[in-house]
């Protein structure tokens, strides 16, 4: 009886480690497009972001 129990979470387990995976393939190919499509806009510019970081004088 307890092998069909630690058979059935292990099965249980593997769904959830392939449902997780899936995700994150998911997301990773997402990410993948978006930057693509940004690249093919000629990128982006982070002069003002880096200005505002290494700026000495607080606002």
């Amino acid at each position: 009886m307890g092998g069909v129990v630690q058979f059935i979470r292990s099965v249980f387990l593997l769904a959830i480690a392939l449902g997780i995976a899936g995700t994150l393939v998911e997301a990773t190919g997402l990410v993948g497009r978006e930057a693509a499509k940004a690249h093919q806009r000629g990128g982006i510019s982070l002069k003002w972001l880096n200005q505002q970081l290494v700026e000495n004088n607080p606002k």
